[in-house]
């Protein structure tokens, strides 16, 4: 069943009355293109179409074709319409007012059931197909069972320390079509939580407002909170916003000691026993002399946690990898970040950190039941800090992709290993940090290959700059698309003295003007460097600066990722001038 809906009750009311009819959900948000509903209806073989609004019918129009409407059995749509509905579909249509009378109906006939339905459901049989983005080309629909779901139910739930006698409330942004959110909501309902939606626009508010005990997010939601933090912080006054940067650095080094004395910590080598010792200790006398510093930070930071609401008890990031430097800002202000990784895939978990162990930088380990490897090109185990390929099997992994063998075939093999195409590296104590992805591995004219993602999190520690997409594939040395944050960039305009009309040129949208372009270079230069512990390969040597004016659906996923090639095909005419060293125009 074609299912095209966002967030809302619902939503939820009708992937669990499919779940318990045996019936595949084919879901994907309202505000997915009509060409794209198109694709994933005849794709997925669906027979019913599930809509938010008539208008949604309406634009689809000029997508569908005459096989299409043939093949869809029924519409049913959620928000009722007086008009606006084609004619020679009239008689395929309901509306969910009446679907809800109908089903109030069949329960007091026969109250058990849903219980029946459920009887004849097995954790085997298939639940939904999931399309993915869709980056390239047309998107791949995900098989995912019942089973598939369960195991991140029973893996998750333990880690997020959840139960139905906490009564605790959450508050979501992520589309509910979404695998991490919707895994996460079934852990929800599983645990008795409370869930509030609430939206990209609106969530800073929302969290005031609802003020949750825990949230799943993904990192561009803490880049966004942390630009807004800093700059707060940076018009204190000198002595206070001293005394709050070395309380973030006393709470660091207590919580990386913390961390480190429970098996927590980073070392890409085999240590000695001594070596192993002697860090030890060390950490230990760290955490005893940092301790006083750590509870005065506790309730120095008290206003900064009370922007997330003032009783957030955890936020899990996923949906790409956290950050070093926002991990250890946002736990040092004693905001909890556990990091996680997983995939559509996986529906999706494959690794988080957890409470007890919740290492700054890393990924975390495997979930229960899950096996987790990565492998050197030879399809060997890499040894510790050596970076491979992340394999994953678990209950978890997906069946396949839907009527496509030869890509179901090129990421799972016979034994149930799915590839992921993720690169990461292994600590001497097990845990994985993933450091890129395979097919966005950079590789320069001088054979050196580069991972852009360090990179690229480096420089969004500038609050000039929102996005940023790192170029240089057969080039002699990288460069970077910046996408400039147009608060700071208005800002910097005016102690530059200049119009807004003279700062970016319509209709590309880059920024060209000498002086903010030396401005954004320095800055990048400053957190691409040696110092910050760049080799000289990985320098940016040019920039393209231009108006972050990026949206879902085009230069940006669902979970806030920016689509590579969607972005160099946008700034193709603009890269093609940055690698040919081409005069920039000066705008005065």
């Amino acid at each position: 069943m074609g299912f095209f809906v966002n967030n809302r009750y619902e939503w939820s009311v009708t992937d669990y009355a499919l779940q318990a009819l045996g019936a595949v959900s084919v879901p994907r948000g309202s505000d997915t293109t009509p060409r794209e509903v198109q694709f994933i209806f005849h794709h997925s073989d669906s027979v019913i179409l599930i809509l938010e609004t008539v208008s949604q019918l309406v634009d689809l129009a000029d997508a569908f074709t005459d096989d299409d409407w043939n093949q869809c059995r029924n519409i049913l749509i959620v928000e009722k319409a007086a008009g606006g509905i084609p004619d020679n579909l009239s008689g395929k249509i309901s509306f969910y007012d009446n679907l809800f009378s109908r089903g109030q109906e069949l329960l007091t006939l026969t109250p058990d059931l849903i219980e029946q339905l459920m009887s004849k459901v097995n954790p085997e049989d298939l639940l939904t197909i999931v399309y993915t983005s869709g980056t390239t080309g047309n998107p791949k629909g995900v098989m995912l069972s019942h089973q598939n779901f369960i195991q991140n139910v029973v893996a998750n739930t333990p880690r997020l320390g959840v139960t139905p006698l906490s009564e605790e409330i959450t508050i979501v942004m992520l589309p509910s079509w979404h695998v991490y959110e919707r895994a996460f909501e079934f852990v929800c309902h599983y645990a008795a939580l409370t869930i509030f939606y609430s939206s990209a626009s609106r969530f800073a508010v929302d969290l005031l407002e609802v003020k949750p005990h825990l949230i799943i997010s993904v990192p561009r939601v803490w880049e966004s909170i942390y630009q807004k933090t800093i700059r707060a912080i940076s018009v204190m006054p000198a002595a206070k916003r001293n005394l709050i940067f070395m309380f973030i650095k006393i709470n660091q080094l207590y919580l990386e000691s913390s961390h480190y004395l429970k098996g927590g910590y980073i070392s890409l080598t085999d240590r000695s026993a001594f070596r192993r010792f002697f860090s030890w200790v060390n950490h230990f006398l760290t955490r005893w002399f940092m301790f006083p510093g750590h509870v005065l930070a506790g309730k120095l930071f008290k206003p900064f946690q009370a922007k997330v609401g003032g009783r957030l008890r955890i936020a899990t990031s996923g949906a790409g990898s956290l950050p070093k430097y926002l991990d250890e800002v946002f736990n040092s202000l004693g905001i909890t970040i556990v990091n996680a990784y997983g995939m559509t895939e996986c529906a999706p978990g494959i690794l988080s950190r957890t409470f007890e162990c919740n290492t700054f930088g890393t990924t975390g380990i495997p979930f229960d039941n899950t096996e987790v490897q990565v492998r050197r090109d030879d399809g060997q185990e890499t040894a510790t800090g050596e970076k491979g390929v992340v394999f994953a099997r678990g209950p978890q992994v997906m069946s396949g992709y839907y009527k496509n063998p030869d890509a179901t075939n090129a990421v799972l093999d016979d034994e149930g290993w799915l590839n992921t195409g993720d690169l990461a590296v292994r600590s001497e104590n097990d845990e994985i940090i993933i450091v890129g992805r395979l097919k966005d591995t950079i590789v320069l004219m001088s054979g050196e290959n580069v991972e852009p993602e360090p990179i690229e999190d480096k420089m969004k520690e500038s609050l000039y700059i929102d996005h940023a997409v790192v170029l240089g594939q057969d080039q002699k040395q990288l460069s970077a698309i910046v996408a400039v944050n147009e608060e700071e960039l208005m800002r910097l305009a005016v102690e530059l003295k200049l119009l807004p009309s003279e700062v970016v040129i319509e209709g590309s949208g880059s920024i060209e003007h000498e002086g903010i372009y030396q401005h954004l270079m320095k800055e990048v230069k400053s957190l691409i460097s040696k110092e910050q512990g760049f080799k000289r390969f990985e320098f940016i040597t040019k920039i393209l600066p231009v108006k972050n004016d990026f949206s879902i659906g085009r230069e940006l996923t669902q979970t806030l990722k920016v689509k590579r090639q969607y972005i160099q095909e946008k700034y193709k005419g603009l890269i093609s001038r940055l690698h040919h060293d081409a005069k920039r125009k000066k705008k005065r």
